[in-house]
Formats: C-alpha cells, sequence, structure tokens
C-alpha cells in the first residue's frame, strides 16, 4: 500500500501567511531604523552650527568692536549666522572711566532649513577687552 505524503511542501496560504508575519514584523524595526537615521543627521546639523558659532564667537574679539566692526551677517553653506558685539551693561559692572579693561557681550546665532522647518542654535559669551574709546572735543 502507497500512502501520499501530504507534508513533502508547504502551501500556498502558508507561504503568504508567514510572508504577513514577516512584513508585520520588520516595519517596527525599518520605522525606527529611519527614526535612528535621521536623528543621527540632524545631531550633525547641530553639530555644525555649533562650531559655526563658537568659531565666530572666537573671530569676534574686544579689538573687532574697538574698530567698529560690530556686526556678522554671512551665510556659510547651508547656515545663516548673524552676530554682534556690544559693551556688556549688566548688574555689577562700573561704569567708570579709565578702567583698564571693559566688558564685552558677544551674541551669535547659527540659523539652518531642516526640510520644512527652521532651526537654530545660539551662543552668548563675554570677553574682556580694551575699553571703548573716548571722543574728546576740541
Amino acid at each position: 500500500m502507497r500512502q501520499r505524503d501530504s507534508a513533502a511542501g508547504f502551501t500556498l496560504i502558508e507561504t503568504l501567511v508567514a510572508f504577513a508575519l514577516v512584513a508585520l514584523l520588520l516595519l517596527p524595526l525599518l520605522r525606527s531604523f529611519s527614526t535612528g537615521i535621521a536623528s543621527t543627521s540632524r545631531a550633525g546639523a547641530v553639530d555644525g552650527a555649533t562650531l559655526i558659532a563658537q568659531s565666530t564667537i572666537e573671530s569676534l574679539t574686544p579689538e573687532a568692536e574697538a574698530a567698529h566692526l560690530v556686526d556678522v551677517d554671512q551665510d556659510e553653506g547651508p547656515y545663516h549666522v548673524a552676530g554682534r558685539i556690544s559693551l556688556y551693561g549688566g548688574d555689577g559692572v562700573p561704569s567708570g572711566q579709565g578702567l583698564p579693561l571693559a566688558p564685552y557681550q558677544i551674541s551669535v546665532t547659527v540659523s539652518w532649513s531642516d526640510g520644512a522647518r527652521m532651526r537654530s542654535i545660539a551662543l552668548d559669551a563675554l570677553r574682556l577687552g580694551p575699553p571703548p574709546a573716548t571722543e574728546t572735543g576740541p
């Protein structure tokens, strides 16, 4: 007597069900993978903007303010850089003349486009430099 072997392979329905289960299990994994790539790209843009802001702060020295070079408005690749240096007028700063140093506030904002959104990072620093030149009359 010969028996028919029905367990020799998978049926079409079993194969389709297996593919559907695999697809359902891989969907969250693929979604988290794409989210991770987007987060890495965003973090890289923030790192680049921070580096540009720090280098701009270093280039805006109190000596530049004494020469009246107080504003920066430029583009560096995909980033827009806006910076300003001015005398710091905060609490506890004496306003008397004849002091050897004066505090200067340096503010830099770097902005860039992230898809449909605009993102920005702002850094502030205080630096000591020569006091501003006073104009004397005749």
